[in-house]
Protein backbone atom coordinates (compact mmCIF):
# COMPACT_ATOMS: atom_id res chain seq x y z
CA UNK A 1 0.00 0.00 0.00
CA UNK A 2 2.80 2.39 0.83
CA UNK A 3 4.48 1.70 -2.50
CA UNK A 4 1.24 2.30 -4.40
CA UNK A 5 0.53 5.51 -2.49
CA UNK A 6 4.06 6.91 -2.94
CA UNK A 7 4.83 5.70 -6.45
CA UNK A 8 1.48 5.51 -8.19
CA UNK A 9 -0.30 8.32 -6.34
CA UNK A 10 -3.00 6.03 -4.91
CA UNK A 11 -5.30 8.00 -2.58
CA UNK A 12 -7.99 5.40 -1.85
CA UNK A 13 -7.87 1.63 -1.33
CA UNK A 14 -10.88 -0.65 -1.50
CA UNK A 15 -10.65 -3.41 1.10
CA UNK A 16 -12.87 -5.99 -0.62
CA UNK A 17 -13.98 -8.57 1.91
CA UNK A 18 -15.95 -11.43 0.41
CA UNK A 19 -18.71 -12.60 2.70
CA UNK A 20 -19.57 -15.94 1.08
CA UNK A 21 -17.17 -18.09 -0.90
CA UNK A 22 -14.98 -18.88 2.10
CA UNK A 23 -14.95 -15.25 3.27
CA UNK A 24 -16.30 -13.49 6.34
CA UNK A 25 -19.24 -15.86 6.91
CA UNK A 26 -16.78 -18.78 7.07
CA UNK A 27 -13.96 -17.13 8.99
CA UNK A 28 -15.15 -13.90 10.63
CA UNK A 29 -12.18 -13.33 12.94
CA UNK A 30 -9.54 -13.61 10.23
CA UNK A 31 -11.45 -11.42 7.77
CA UNK A 32 -12.42 -8.79 10.33
CA UNK A 33 -8.84 -8.58 11.59
CA UNK A 34 -7.58 -8.16 8.02
CA UNK A 35 -10.02 -5.28 7.48
CA UNK A 36 -8.87 -3.67 10.74
CA UNK A 37 -5.23 -4.01 9.67
CA UNK A 38 -5.94 -2.47 6.26
CA UNK A 39 -7.83 0.45 7.82
CA UNK A 40 -4.90 1.06 10.15
CA UNK A 41 -2.32 0.86 7.35
CA UNK A 42 -4.31 3.28 5.22
CA UNK A 43 -4.48 5.74 8.08
CA UNK A 44 -0.72 5.46 8.64
CA UNK A 45 0.09 6.28 5.02
CA UNK A 46 -2.60 8.95 4.75
CA UNK A 47 -5.05 7.48 2.23
CA UNK A 48 -8.76 6.72 2.23
CA UNK A 49 -10.09 3.21 2.62
CA UNK A 50 -13.40 1.68 1.57
CA UNK A 51 -14.56 -1.25 3.68
CA UNK A 52 -16.33 -3.39 1.07
CA UNK A 53 -18.91 -5.98 2.23
CA UNK A 54 -18.72 -8.00 -1.00
CA UNK A 55 -21.89 -10.08 -1.51
CA UNK A 56 -21.05 -11.84 -4.76
CA UNK A 57 -22.46 -15.26 -3.87
CA UNK A 58 -25.19 -15.28 -2.79
CA UNK A 59 -25.86 -11.94 -4.40
CA UNK A 60 -28.93 -10.96 -2.38
CA UNK A 61 -27.52 -9.00 0.57
CA UNK A 62 -30.64 -9.79 2.62
CA UNK A 63 -29.14 -13.27 3.02
CA UNK A 64 -26.94 -11.69 5.71
CA UNK A 65 -29.92 -10.34 7.68
CA UNK A 66 -32.25 -12.52 9.75
CA UNK A 67 -34.94 -11.73 7.17
CA UNK A 68 -35.39 -9.26 4.33
CA UNK A 69 -34.85 -5.75 5.66
CA UNK A 70 -34.39 -6.99 9.25
CA UNK A 71 -32.52 -4.95 11.83
CA UNK A 72 -30.57 -8.03 12.94
CA UNK A 73 -28.16 -10.44 11.33
CA UNK A 74 -24.52 -10.91 10.37
CA UNK A 75 -24.42 -7.74 8.26
CA UNK A 76 -25.95 -5.57 11.00
CA UNK A 77 -23.50 -6.93 13.58
CA UNK A 78 -20.52 -6.34 11.27
CA UNK A 79 -21.52 -2.80 10.33
CA UNK A 80 -22.35 -1.80 13.90
CA UNK A 81 -18.89 -2.94 14.95
CA UNK A 82 -17.23 -1.06 12.08
CA UNK A 83 -19.27 2.08 12.84
CA UNK A 84 -18.25 1.95 16.50
CA UNK A 85 -14.59 1.46 15.59
CA UNK A 86 -14.36 4.08 12.84
CA UNK A 87 -17.02 6.72 13.54
CA UNK A 88 -14.34 9.36 14.12
CA UNK A 89 -12.03 8.29 11.30
CA UNK A 90 -12.31 10.63 8.31
CA UNK A 91 -10.38 8.27 6.00
CA UNK A 92 -12.91 5.40 6.23
CA UNK A 93 -15.93 4.81 3.96
CA UNK A 94 -18.43 1.95 4.13
CA UNK A 95 -19.60 0.00 1.06
CA UNK A 96 -22.56 -1.86 2.50
CA UNK A 97 -23.21 -4.34 -0.32
CA UNK A 98 -20.92 -4.48 -3.30
CA UNK A 99 -22.57 -5.77 -6.48
CA UNK A 100 -25.96 -7.14 -5.41
CA UNK A 101 -27.02 -9.67 -8.04
CA UNK A 102 -28.70 -12.93 -8.85
CA UNK A 103 -26.09 -14.94 -10.69
CA UNK A 104 -28.70 -17.28 -12.19
CA UNK A 105 -30.93 -14.45 -13.47
CA UNK A 106 -29.14 -11.17 -14.06
CA UNK A 107 -31.07 -8.10 -12.98
CA UNK A 108 -33.72 -10.19 -11.22
CA UNK A 109 -33.14 -8.74 -7.74
CA UNK A 110 -35.50 -5.76 -7.60
CA UNK A 111 -34.30 -2.45 -6.19
CA UNK A 112 -36.91 -2.83 -3.43
CA UNK A 113 -35.03 -5.89 -2.09
CA UNK A 114 -31.67 -4.15 -2.31
CA UNK A 115 -33.15 -1.08 -0.60
CA UNK A 116 -34.68 -3.22 2.16
CA UNK A 117 -31.16 -4.34 3.04
CA UNK A 118 -29.55 -0.93 2.54
CA UNK A 119 -32.18 0.89 4.61
CA UNK A 120 -31.75 -1.56 7.50
CA UNK A 121 -27.96 -1.29 7.49
CA UNK A 122 -27.91 2.47 6.95
CA UNK A 123 -30.24 2.89 9.92
CA UNK A 124 -27.96 0.76 12.13
CA UNK A 125 -24.83 2.62 10.99
CA UNK A 126 -26.37 6.10 11.29
CA UNK A 127 -27.44 5.41 14.88
CA UNK A 128 -23.72 5.17 15.67
CA UNK A 129 -21.99 7.15 12.93
CA UNK A 130 -24.14 9.92 11.43
CA UNK A 131 -21.49 11.29 9.05
CA UNK A 132 -19.30 8.68 7.35
CA UNK A 133 -19.75 8.29 3.59
CA UNK A 134 -21.73 5.20 2.68
CA UNK A 135 -21.50 3.59 -0.74
CA UNK A 136 -24.59 1.75 -1.91
CA UNK A 137 -24.92 -0.84 -4.64
CA UNK A 138 -27.74 -1.43 -7.07
CA UNK A 139 -29.06 -4.57 -8.76
CA UNK A 140 -27.13 -6.39 -11.44
CA UNK A 141 -23.63 -6.01 -10.02
CA UNK A 142 -24.16 -2.28 -9.32
CA UNK A 143 -25.00 -1.57 -12.95
CA UNK A 144 -28.67 -0.60 -12.47
CA UNK A 145 -27.97 2.92 -11.29
CA UNK A 146 -31.13 4.09 -13.06
CA UNK A 147 -33.21 1.95 -10.69
CA UNK A 148 -31.43 3.42 -7.67
CA UNK A 149 -32.00 6.95 -9.00
CA UNK A 150 -35.72 6.24 -9.43
CA UNK A 151 -36.01 4.61 -6.00
CA UNK A 152 -33.23 5.82 -3.66
CA UNK A 153 -32.60 4.72 -0.10
CA UNK A 154 -34.75 6.22 2.64
CA UNK A 155 -31.92 8.20 4.27
CA UNK A 156 -29.65 9.40 1.45
CA UNK A 157 -27.49 11.73 3.56
CA UNK A 158 -23.81 11.12 2.67
CA UNK A 159 -24.77 8.10 0.55
CA UNK A 160 -23.12 7.61 -2.82
CA UNK A 161 -23.98 4.92 -5.35
CA UNK A 162 -21.38 2.70 -6.95
CA UNK A 163 -21.68 2.25 -10.70
CA UNK A 164 -19.90 -0.62 -12.42
CA UNK A 165 -19.86 -1.25 -16.12
CA UNK A 166 -18.71 -4.47 -17.69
Amino acid sequence: LTYLAKNWGMTVFRAAMYIGEGGYATNPSFNKNMVKDIVSWCEEIGIYVIIDFHVLDPGDPNYYLTSEGASTGVAIDFWKEMANLYKNKKHVMYELANEPNDISKPDSIPISKVNAYLNAVISAVRAIDPETIIIAGSPWWSQSIDKAAANPVANPYNVMYAFHWY
